[in-house]
């Protein structure tokens, strides 16, 4: 792996997982400090997560966790629920009760990580469940298209997830809700029941201010948390 993948993995991980803030300005001299490395491959690793959505680049400006819009929450929920309904459908028409199998191994780690109080690993468990209805449904170009969101969308769900509330239990509830359905051969409710699923992220999530002059001044951070955020 090199330096630049290394800082890119890392700083995605961080991202993902809700442990920066939506619009935080990123330090490029804190962030290689702290990963031990010049800032060349930190400054390459930012355009590929710029790439990825999770980043935006303001020329002399910096680096910025990136700050969705409710209408960009809105399109990428309908465009990963118009995706996830396309595959489900797919991975039901080929093998339901190997899909079943693979959503059930999802569901054991996401009530782990409920049990211990892991919302990082809640959150991968999470994702897992969803790509086992991708990779089920045995079309490639699906996978392609949602990972064109699935990034973004994964750090907006860790958000929902560390915040106040019973986020954790209501959707593990809904996946195994899901899983039961899809199990019974109630297939349209368990289309219908992922669609709202993945919708109602747009009615939970409270989004920042999009003006980045605002937001720079909400978060300095010392190099001891950068290099505690990135380990």
């Amino acid at each position: 792996m090199s330096l630049t993948q290394e800082a890119c993995e890392r700083l995605r991980d961080a991202i993902v997982s809700g442990k920066f803030e939506f619009g935080e300005r990123l330090s490029e001299e804190q962030i290689a400090r702290a990963l031990g490395m010049s800032k060349a491959p930190v400054r390459a690793a930012f355009t590929d997560l710029r790439d990825m959505g999770l980043v935006s680049i303001v020329p002399q400006a910096g680096t910025y966790v990136f700050t969705p819009t409710p209408q960009e929450v809105n399109e990428m929920s309908h465009f990963r629920a118009m995706l996830e309904r396309e595959a489900l459908g797919g991975a039901l028409a080929r093998d339901p009760d190997s899909l079943v199998q693979g959503l059930s191994a999802a569901i054991v780690q996401m009530k782990h990580a409920i049990d211990v109080g892991e919302f990082a690993l809640y959150s991968r468990a999470d994702s897992a469940y969803h790509r086992v209805i991708l990779h089920h449904a045995g079309n490639r170009y699906l996978e392609k298209a949602y990972d064109l969101t699935a990034t973004a969308l994964e750090a907006l769900r860790a958000h929902l997830q560390s915040g106040e509330g019973d986020f954790w239990q209501r959707s593990f509830a809904e996946h195994t809700q899901m899983r039961d359905l899809m199990a019974n051969r109630q297939f349209d409710e368990a289309q219908a029941l992922l669609e709202e699923h993945i919708l109602v992220i747009n009615r939970a999530i409270s989004l920042p201010s999009a003006n980045i002059n605002q937001r720079t001044k909400s978060r300095r951070r010392t190099d001891e948390e950068y290099a505690i955020l990135l380990s």
